[in-house]
């Protein structure tokens, strides 16, 4: 039997031939009637009305749509005056015959680049020699390449057999002690028992399901399995079967409700070759190892793991939101005690709010943003996220890369406040080394036991995690060894993972939090720390021990800190001392220890560029090229050059704009120059690729950058997603620190205001009759008058409060300071260009809202506002290409098949 791929393959080439059949008929029938009426009007060249007759009726007949235009209809008026009436100048007549050659040109080329469309599609189908000019044989990898490929594979397999066959013990009893050390409180250990019997309960309930499996439940488990590309490509079309099968879905559901009624008892039953596992490339051109699992039990371990990450993120979000018990600590500047509240209710007014500070905005976005962002909260909610750091990230801002680059800005914000108020930050950086892969099974099961999983379950996961894994050989056909049984580590990417692996990690945040009061930003096991360096170098300390206990291992290389001072403060030599050493980088933005700005990193950005033109090269087709280019540059570079936001400003922007300029010279070069003299472009390289390829010359630009939906080939141009944001932010005029200044300044005259009514109030008396508003209880107000009158002394009681007190728990108090760290985590709207009323029509029957923000929409809006007149020239209006002549059904199928960085191994 053919494989599924050979099948799609052949019916997509027969679809797409029988459309380039179809086209080329209707193109030469066009061609053969327009030249038999251009060759009528040239038997009068003598009588330009006679020609201009035979051409009108000639665009009736070949052309209808041009009627619409009002200046063909008037031609018959101009015409026939003219017959009379010699007082119509014949540069009339002459502008009229060109009007009318011009519009059967329009459909001319609109049949064209339609056909050209369809040669392109075929092409991708059945890929030529490479992009750049070298024939096949030459552009395989060197053999030198092959053989460092082929060795570092083997290592990885190597060094996967090492670690995941190999037990590493640690002490239950150590984990145990630590993990009740976190609940030092008789409310926090009221806390743990009430989550353990939640999580023991739903649990229960869980493995107690009586035919879980349904089609809705099969459903989003298989999704899931699809979302993360966990299967191999064989697998995956047979998943992607089973959903459009309803019967299949039924049959599959009565099995696994036969294995799930005896939950007891389930086995991989991998039969004597046990389960395949191979090292495989992601999208971000990482190889990772990888289990090959039979469909039917990974579909059952992945709802077994979602219901579980489902369940853990309820009962953890809850669990640390609790406001009746003291688990979790908010707040990172200096604690308020009643005696500082009392102060301020009797200086500011007794109904004064201490609810819109940074902190309480610092707590919603750690919540709702950070918390376990890994875990997804409902059944369909696993495919949001991906493994593939910086990989083929979609536009539509959601997931983990915009989770990511909301963290960024967090980051660089919270660095700014700190800097502000306390003129010190430092920003620590690390991540854990093979942390799915190399997890110690007896901490994953002391933990689990300690937040009070029940046996049964924790007997599943046992027998889950120790499958017998066949390592397949990398190379050479070698024989595996036949299957071992695993002693460390998860599966990554499965469900099984996330659950597993943010469990753990949640005790990490925790002991953070625990110790130091900070917030541990976390990405699964991407780790950052940032606030007063004293308390950053704490909670590192509080981490490698946390790390000691449960068997980890952090990833030295991607681990550093920068410890940023202002004011000539100088930095703390103990504190540096514990920091780690190494520097601070997300994606290809690195923080600056000198300036504290993040900046881009052009060696590794030059780098990078470099394998792009490679990768490009070896594109086989101008399609694939596009592809590639868009996967790239559309979003890889897109992502790890930071998301623009106002923390960074325009400079920022500036710095992207001009790393994009350096790299077009850098795989474009001059050859490819425009000749006005202008640098190279995507633009221009492939208009002369489509010209040497298919002979095919005088393409307008908007056939490569318009979406596919519009008859374009759909070419990002990363620069206009910034441009439409520096224009923004130019005109909202302030920088960062400039946000900043203007909260402190603000504050300064909110401290003026209050002094000044503070004294028009006169006596204490008064000011005591103030402090009403804030109580609704009148023995809470009495107690409170009380009080300020026993203690406070002469000159507190008469004299207003000094500015360095009002500020002392701004990080709590100050609603502008809250304003001011809102605004700089935020990302400034898109303000491009005004479209016109056919333009905003024309994306509209595309698809394409004028309210869709995504990078996609917004580069269609400009191209189209751009490029309108010289489409209504043209072509005749704002599409290229009609609908029913292109291949979109095609284009979807071949863009299936995500492209893939082969830079990192």
């Amino acid at each position: 039997m053919a494989p599924a791929a050979s099948v799609l393959s052949q019916t997509l080439k027969s679809i797409s031939l029988t459309k380039i059949r179809e086209i080329s008929k209707q193109r030469a029938k066009y061609e053969d009637r327009k030249d038999a009426v251009l060759a009528k009007a040239a038997e009068h060249s003598d009588s330009p009305h006679r020609r201009i007759d035979h051409l009108l009726q000639g665009v009736k007949d070949l052309y209808p749509e041009a009627l619409s235009d009002h200046k063909v209809k008037n031609v018959r008026y101009w015409v026939q005056q003219s017959r009379y009436d010699s007082s119509v100048p014949p540069d009339m007549l002459e502008s009229c015959e060109a009007l009318l050659r011009g519009k059967l040109e329009v459909q001319s080329r609109r049949l064209a680049l339609a056909h050209l469309y369809s040669r392109l599609v075929t092409e991708w189908m059945e890929p030529a020699a490479p992009m750049n000019g070298e024939s096949p044989a030459t552009i395989n990898t060197p053999i030198e390449d092959a053989e460092r490929q082929k060795e570092r594979l083997q290592e990885l397999c190597d060094r996967f057999e090492e670690v995941v066959f190999s037990p590493l013990e640690t002490d239950e009893v150590q984990i145990d002690l630590y993990m009740n050390g976190l609940f030092p409180s008789e409310d926090s250990n009221k806390a743990l028992a009430a989550l353990r019997k939640k999580i023991g309960d739903e649990s229960d309930s869980l493995m107690r399901s009586s035919s879980p499996f349904t089609n809705e439940t099969l459903n989003w488990s298989i999704r899931a399995l699809l979302a993360e590309d966990l299967l191999s490509d064989e697998k995956q079309v047979i998943l992607r079967d089973f959903l459009e099968n309803d019967m299949v879905l039924g049959e599959i559901a009565d099995v696994l409700n036969m294995r799930f009624a005896d939950f007891d008892s389930w086995e991989w039953d991998a039969g004597p070759d046990g389960i395949p596992v191979l090292p495989r490339q992601q999208l971000n051109g990482k190889y990772r190892i990888w289990m090959d699992e039979d469909v039917l039990q990974a579909i059952f371990v992945e709802y077994v793991g979602i219901r579980c990450c489902n369940l853990l993120s309820d009962k953890l979000k809850d669990f640390v939101q609790g406001r009746d018990n003291d688990v979790w600590r908010w707040g990172i500047g200096p604690s308020m005690g009643p005696e500082d509240d009392l102060r301020r209710r009797y200086y500011l007014g007794g109904a004064y709010s201490i609810d819109g500070g940074v902190n309480s905005i610092r707590k919603q976005n750690y919540d709702y943003d950070f918390f376990l962002s890994q875990l997804p909260d409902s059944p369909t909610a696993l495919g949001a996220g991906s493994y593939d750091n910086d990989g083929d990230d979609q536009d539509d801002g959601q997931g983990w890369s915009n989770i990511k680059q909301y963290m960024l800005r967090t980051l660089a914000t919270e660095t700014m406040v700190h800097l502000s108020l306390r003129h010190e930050a430092a920003v620590v950086q690390s991540d854990l080394k093979w942390y799915a892969t190399g997890l110690s099974h007896a901490t994953i099961f002391a933990v689990m036991r300690f937040f009070g999983f029940p046996e049964k379950l924790i007997s599943f996961y046992r027998k889950a995690l120790q499958a017998p894994l066949n390592l397949s050989p990398s190379s050479d056909g070698a024989s595996g060894g036949g299957p071992r049984t695993r002693q460390r580590g998860v599966p990554i990417a499965h469900a099984t993972e996330k659950f597993i692996g943010e469990l753990i990690l949640f005790a990490m945040d925790l002991a953070v939090n625990r110790d130091t009061g900070m917030l541990l930003y976390r990405l699964h096991d991407d780790l950052f720390l940032v606030g007063e360096p004293a308390r950053c170098a704490k909670a590192w300390k509080t981490m490698n021990v946390f790390a000691g206990v449960m068997g980890l291992e952090f990833n030295m290389h991607k681990t550093g800190s920068v410890y940023l001072t202002d004011n000539d403060k100088a930095q703390n030599p103990d504190v540096a001392q514990i920091l780690p050493k190494g520097t601070v980088q997300i994606g290809h933005l690195a923080l600056d220890p000198e300036s504290g700005n993040w900046v881009i990193d052009q060696e590794q950005v030059g780098e990078h560029v470099a394998q792009l033109k490679k990768q490009l090269g070896a594109c086989g087709s101008i399609l694939g090229w596009v592809q590639t280019w868009n996967s790239c540059i559309g979003r890889f570079f897109s992502h790890t050059f930071g998301e623009p936001g106002y923390c960074f400003g325009r400079e920022h922007i500036d710095s992207i704009l001009e790393t994009y300029r350096k790299l077009n010279r850098v795989l474009f070069g001059d050859d490819v120059a425009d000749q006005a003299g202008g640098e190279g472009s995507a633009v221009q390289y492939l208009k002369g690729k489509i010209r040497e390829r298919f002979e095919v010359s005088d393409i307008p630009d908007a056939f490569l950058l318009l979406p596919e939906e519009m008859g374009g080939l759909g070419l990002r141009n990363p620069f206009i997603p910034l441009l439409v944001l520096r224009e923004k932010v130019i005109e909202d005029m302030l920088s960062p620190g400039q946000v900043l200044q203007k909260a402190f300044e603000a504050e300064r005259e909110a401290y003026a205001v209050a002094l000044k009514k503070f004294t028009e109030l006169g006596t204490t008396e008064e000011r005591l009759r103030q402090l009403r508003g804030g109580y609704s209880d009148t023995d809470a107000y009495r107690n409170a008058k009380k009080h300020v009158v026993d203690t406070f002394d002469d000159d507190d009681l008469d004299n207003f409060f000094s500015f360095e007190e009002y500020m002392r728990f701004s990080e709590t108090t100050s609603p502008r300071l809250r304003e001011a760290y809102v605004r700089l985590t935020s990302t400034p709207q898109a303000d491009g260009p005004i479209v016109d009323d056919d333009v905003e029509t024309a994306l509209r029957s595309a698809g394409i809202s004028l309210r869709d923000e995504s990078p996609k929409a917004k580069e269609a809006r400009w191209a189209l506002q751009m490029f309108r007149v010289e489409l209504r020239d043209t072509v005749g209006e704002l599409r290229l290409v009609e609908k029913n002549l292109l291949p979109l059904g095609v284009l979807a199928m071949m863009r299936q098949k995500a492209v893939k960085w082969t830079m990192v191994l």
